[in-house]
């Protein structure tokens, strides 16, 4: 039977086991033995390659999931390094799903049948990855997955990804499994569209490096008990996560270095004490955001109401060494307000104004007063979009925002 091997897993393999294969490339075994052919004669019989069993193992872990699968049927090396494969990843492609006339209901049943065969036959260790992308969802399906993470999570497992059907799924996430150190070497956790209901029990997350939430029914006591569990926690991301309210990231996540809270309509106060965190991304419309005072944050995303009066207030202050700006205003109250205080380090600032429910009062122009408040500016990049503006006529203003002649900006490459 021919087997075609992915040309990337074995182009990947080649470049880091070199030495490995050359030292069994000069061995005096050949690869190749004399055999007695039907009609007497003499023909080459090939035993594949003669590798160590690890070095074997990890090109089968290289190969996308179809071709592991047909290379088990052929090799007894790679079937046990099929039963002992460390990264799993289920999709409709990964399994050769497609529509072909079937319907929905029926891919979803030969999802679950041939996801729940695959890791029945796996013997448990080793399974470092598990990426499960549904490609539907019927009413037993959280029978299926119940099981499958009971099986998945062990002090093993390193990254879980669970995403499931938007809005089909109802499923609650079983998070009583990272309890009693089961979990404990989970690092990246990314799970979408089903509840994470806890306030206990989660003593198992402290080596969490990165956690991905979408869409996810969870409360702030929720997520706060999570956070809390989570010393180790080096990136949050909350993505349309409608129960939300309020998000306290408190001071013991001494090596996040990056938050995001993005469309999470219901949160009105984010509040950050984690002290070093470098770069967040807020959006949401009208939230409060409380930072605490960091020398470290460099990057800065605001998508919210007021964010240019909230910048100019508040920043200069509490950020002070802040490099990088981006706001992503559709509603200001006032124009841009006067401060005395500067952005000393600002060296790159975009500006976007859009949106029908921006106030047609709203001077745009006002933002100049960026280009006195941040001496070290390199790029402003200022954008304006509106379906109606009622600005007094530039002509002949003499009003001093309006003036830029003689400021220096010997840093800027506008």
């Amino acid at each position: 039977m021919g087997l075609l091997l992915g040309c990337e897993a074995f182009s990947f393999a080649a470049q880091h086991l070199d030495g490995l294969v050359s030292s069994v490339a000069n061995g005096k075994r050949s690869n190749h033995e004399d055999d007695d052919s039907p009609q007497g004669g003499k023909r080459m019989r090939y035993s594949g390659p003669d590798l160590p069993e690890d070095v074997m193992g990890h090109i089968h872990s290289l190969m996308p999931l179809q071709d592991a699968a047909r290379a088990a049927s052929v090799s007894h090396a790679f079937l046990c390094s099929w039963r002992s494969r460390p990264n799993i990843a289920f999709s409709s492609s990964s399994l050769g799903l497609t529509e072909n006339g079937r319907g929905e209901n029926k891919i979803a049943s030969d999802f679950n049948s041939r996801v729940d065969h695959i890791l029945k036959k796996h013997s448990g260790f080793g399974l470092r990855t598990l990426e499960i992308e549904f490609c539907g969802y019927k009413a037993n399906t959280h029978c299926y997955l119940n099981s499958w993470l009971e099986f998945a999570v062990t002090p093993e497992l390193e990254e879980l990804t669970l995403m499931l059907p938007l809005k089909k799924a109802k499923y609650c996430f079983p998070s009583s499994l990272f309890s009693n150190g089961r979990g404990n070497s989970i690092r990246h956790l990314n799970i979408s569209w089903c509840a994470f209901s806890t306030t206990v029990g989660l003593d198992s997350l402290k080596n969490l490096t990165n956690v991905t939430l979408r869409d996810v029914r969870i409360t702030e006591d929720e997520l706060g008990c999570l956070l809390s569990n989570s010393s180790a926690l080096e990136q949050l991301n909350l993505i349309y996560c409608s129960k939300i309210t309020c998000v306290k990231i408190p001071c013991l996540l001494k090596r996040l270095s990056c938050f995001n809270v993005l469309e999470c309509d219901k949160v009105r106060l984010i509040e950050n004490k984690a002290p070093n965190v470098s770069c967040f991304d807020i959006s949401g419309g009208q939230v409060q955001v409380s930072l605490a005072e960091s020398l470290q944050v460099k990057h800065i995303v605001l998508r919210i109401d007021s964010a240019i009066s909230y910048a100019c207030v508040k920043l200069p202050s509490a950020v002070p060494n802040l490099e990088n700006l981006s706001i992503f205003s559709s509603r200001e109250a006032v124009s841009t307000p006067l401060s005395p205080s500067k952005f000393l380090h600002l060296k790159f600032l975009c500006i976007h104004l859009l949106g029908a429910a921006f106030s047609p009062a709203y001077d745009c122009f006002s933002v100049v007063y960026f280009l006195d408040a941040a001496p070290s500016l390199e790029t402003f990049v200022l954008g304006v979009s509106q379906l109606r503006m009622q600005h007094d006529s530039i002509v002949g203003d003499p009003s001093p925002l309006r003036q830029v002649e003689g400021r220096c900006h010997s840093h800027s490459r506008m």
